[in-house]
Parts: structure tokens; sequence; C-alpha cells
């Protein structure tokens, strides 16, 4: 049974986080689903973060630990350690957020549709666990988390999926697209 750390009574000010980031992708549930559960893609495809797995498994099953490391441009790095909580495939994977800068519950949720698949990245339930996260969440809520999801993630499995580029051209775009987001925020 997973056991997640208790967010630090010193950031019960920020309220716990909830959000829904989502984009269709032009390919099969299956193809999206082929990717998302595998950890040893999201490099290639998520630019912003590092997911470090914390066992010999790399596939979403229950129980798979692994480790989110990330910064958003000229941002300090944050992590959190994770665990595979439920697995409904190809529909969606639970994931706890168990230690680090981040406690609580997300998920990757995909859904059929008109044009290929909808992908989802969802905060069921997160709080701030250091300082640094308390004030991320206090000045932006999850507007700088839906810049990053839609500027990086969500375009990056895309092209992924879809053979495109994701080269240093690539990574530039995102760097710059998400410069411009944050920007955007203040």
């Amino acid at each position: 049974m997973t056991v997640m750390e208790q967010p630090d009574p010193a950031f019960a000010d920020v309220p716990e986080q909830r959000c829904r980031d989502e984009a269709v992708i032009p390919a099969s549930i299956d193809e999206v689903w082929a990717v998302l559960s595998d950890l040893t893609t999201y490099p290639h495809w998520w630019t912003l973060i590092q997911v470090v797995p914390l066992s010999d498994e790399t596939r979403v099953v229950p129980g798979t630990p692994f480790r989110i490391e990330g910064s958003r441009p000229g941002g300090p790095t944050r992590g959190w350690n994770c665990e595979v909580l439920e697995v409904d495939a190809p529909n969606r994977y639970e994931i706890a957020y168990v230690s680090g800068d981040l406690v609580g519950r997300a998920a990757w949720e995909l859904e059929s549709v008109d044009g290929g698949t909808k992908i989802a990245y969802v905060y069921r339930g997160v709080r701030p666990n250091e300082e640094g996260s308390a004030n991320t969440f206090r000045r932006y809520g999850t507007r700088l988390h839906n810049v990053a999801m839609q500027a990086d993630a969500l375009s990056g499995i895309g092209r992924y999926i879809k053979g495109e580029p994701l080269d240093a051209d690539w990574r530039a775009d995102v760097q710059a697209r998400m410069s411009a987001g944050v920007a955007a925020l203040d």
C-alpha cells in the first residue's frame, strides 16, 4: 500500500491544486498508450522534466516507482517521488506523488475521440511540500502547470507519436513558448 507524506503544515495556506490539461492527438488510443505507458519514452517528448524510473520496471503497472524532476526556463529544479497506483489500460493510469516537493494525486487519461485520442494530465489534488513550490502555487495557482503541459508535454507526445522532429530546434521552441507563457502570467 502506498504511503504518501503528509504535506508540510507550514503551507496550509496554499489550497489543494486541481487542474486538467488536455489535447487531441491524431493517433489511435493504443498508439498513445504504447508511448504513455513506457517511462523510457518520456525523455524523448517531455523536455522540461526528467522521469527517472526508481526500479527495473519501466512500464506503468501498479507499484511502479519513479521520480519527476524539472524546472521552467530560469527556474530552480523541483522533484518528487511517484508511484503508479492504478492502471486501466489503455484509458488511464493513476499516480501518487508520495514525497518530495509536491504530494498528492494525479493521472494520465486517454479517450478515443473523432480525429484521434484525447490525452489529459489531471491534478486530482496536489499540495506543495516545500517553500518554493508553495510560492509558485501562491503566485500562479495551476496556470504555470497549464502552460508547461501545453507548450511541452502534450505537444511533445503528439510530435513523438507522429514521428516529427524532437531535436534541438524543437527544444528551443519549447523553451521560447514557456518563457512567453510565463511572461504572460505576470
